[in-house]
């Protein structure tokens, strides 16, 4: 990818990243626990992208949550096994 191209892509990602976090903040007033996980999932993807975290490949490598938070992928997990449920995630 050309330094032009790389530096777009970065800009588009900046520029939905704060786009995501204004939609995680309105999801979060309104209590919508489970589109707060969605648009939480998008907005990390969107700051590895800014942060050159990430390639074209795709790789298993979870993403290291903030000191005392589960990651999301531990959440999908608990949410798609049982773990926790829709009524958790809205609190």
């Amino acid at each position: 990818m050309d330094t032009d191209r790389s530096a777009s892509k970065v800009a588009t990602a900046s520029y939905i990243q704060g786009m995501l976090a204004e939609l995680r903040s309105m999801s979060r007033s309104i209590e919508c626990g489970f589109l707060v996980y969605l648009i939480e999932m998008a907005h990390i993807e969107a700051s590895d992208i800014v942060a050159g975290k990430t390639s074209q490949v795709r790789h298993k490598t979870p993403v290291e949550p903030e000191a005392g938070r589960l990651s999301a992928d531990e959440i999908a997990n608990l949410y798609f096994t049982g773990g926790i449920s829709r009524a958790d995630l809205d609190k």
